[in-house]
């Protein structure tokens, strides 16, 4: 369907739709150069069988158009496609969660002064980190520092004491907590914990006692092993105003602040000029200079993310908030197909010519919701790529 001018604000949103995919996809086609993933360097490229052997259709859906019968990586790490579409699906879970937390406080026993109700609040914990230390260890210090948080009697309480730990005086419901990954070619590797901690009637008091135990905590431990945060960084409280602000807190796309044109034009990744780069910012600086000292550093980065969690629910959290619904792994959001009018079905010979121009992937989807099936079958018939019609191609379009 064509837009017009008598819905400009669908128009924009198309377009910026088509540019962000249009980038993801470029990213990936040079990812699968570089990647030691199998899987990631199948994703968008090798068929899976779903619409018949060596084969991939052009569905339209509604006015967007996507590709059916790729396989699909389902990597929220590595891959700028399937992360895409893993975080905003796990976004919008926890924003609903969050809302329903939100309008079902469960007050505690234990309240003896006046509360604040069901609240959520957005924990940010960082560690120092410096271009010597590689990824594996930073993670793993991260991690366990978050471990050391959630254990022992101030968190637990001593029951032979009768003494209340944190998670029953604040009302702890649970918490959902992603790593983020940057890296900076000056420091290296950045990963850092976003939670969001969702509690029952905490008082004011209560709070403040936990917020200083966390950051005595953090950084004792931080310290021991090497990674002690600076004074301006640590352990960060914040309110959680709205449920799609915490969605977008954990599950947040991992694609930059949008600025990698300045940081191009300060010079090279091994001058150590271009600032903090979130991995597929890396990606997109590979594509446009074809810098390959960004080779190690991402295999370094597959690596070290490899087969680890980026987003966790504490036990039976997301169940008592989202009870109706079935919890989908990452290869599961990824590979699921939203259906849609099958247009144009084309073989492995027309698929291979497609792999080996830059962009034309991203190009035919935009060309089939901008110009609909005439222009669609224009631009297939320019490349000289063969395809058959699909079962629900607006065929009378096409005289």
């Amino acid at each position: 369907m064509l837009q017009t001018q008598e819905n400009p604000r669908s128009e924009q949103e198309s377009a910026v739709r088509q540019e962000r995919r249009g980038k993801r996809f470029a990213q990936r086609e040079v990812l699968w150069s570089i990647t030691s993933l199998e899987r990631v360097r199948k994703c968008g490229r090798t068929t899976n069988g779903n619409v018949g052997d060596g084969m991939a259709a052009v569905v339209m859906n509604g006015t967007v158009a996507h590709w059916s019968g790729f396989c699909s990586c389902g990597s929220i790490w590595a891959c700028p496609v399937c992360s895409a579409k893993i975080r905003a699906t796990r976004a919008d879970e926890i924003a609903r969660a969050v809302a329903n937390h939100m309008i079902t406080s469960q007050p505690t026993e234990q309240a003896t002064a006046p509360t604040a109700g069901a609240t959520a609040w957005m924990v940010t914990l960082t560690a120092r980190h410096k271009r010597k230390h590689d990824l594996a260890p930073l993670f793993d210090a991260v991690a366990n520092g978050w471990r050391k948080l959630m254990s022992g009697p101030a968190w637990v309480g001593d029951k032979r004491r009768g003494e209340l730990g944190e998670r029953d005086l604040l009302g702890v419901r649970g918490y959902i907590r992603s790593m983020e990954v940057t890296y900076g070619t000056r420091n290296g590797w950045h990963p850092h914990l976003h939670v969001v901690l969702l509690l029952n009637n905490e008082t004011a008091e209560q709070l403040a006692y936990a917020m200083d135990r966390w950051d005595r905590t953090w950084r004792a431990f931080l310290k021991k092993h090497g990674f002690e945060p600076s004074k301006e960084h640590g352990v960060k409280w914040s309110k959680v105003t709205t449920a799609e602000e915490a969605g977008e807190y954990i599950a947040k796309v991992q694609e930059g602040k949008g600025h990698l044109g300045s940081e191009l034009a300060r010079g090279d990744m091994k001058a150590g000029r271009l600032g903090t780069l979130a991995p597929f910012e890396l990606l997109e600086y590979f594509r446009i200079t074809g810098d390959m000292a960004v080779v190690p550093v991402w295999q370094e980065y597959e690596k070290g993310t490899h087969r680890r969690r980026a987003i966790t629910w504490s036990r039976g959290l997301r169940a008592q908030l989202l009870p109706d619904e079935d919890e989908l792994s990452d290869e599961d959001v990824a590979a699921e197909e939203v259906g849609g009018e099958v247009w144009a079905v084309m073989p492995a010979d027309s698929l291979r010519a497609i792999r080996r121009v830059p962009g034309l992937q991203a190009r035919i989807l935009d060309t089939a919701e901008n110009g609909g099936f005439v222009e669609l079958v224009n631009l297939l018939t320019a490349w000289h790529l063969a395809w058959d019609l699909g079962p629900d191609a607006p065929q009378k379009n096409a005289n």
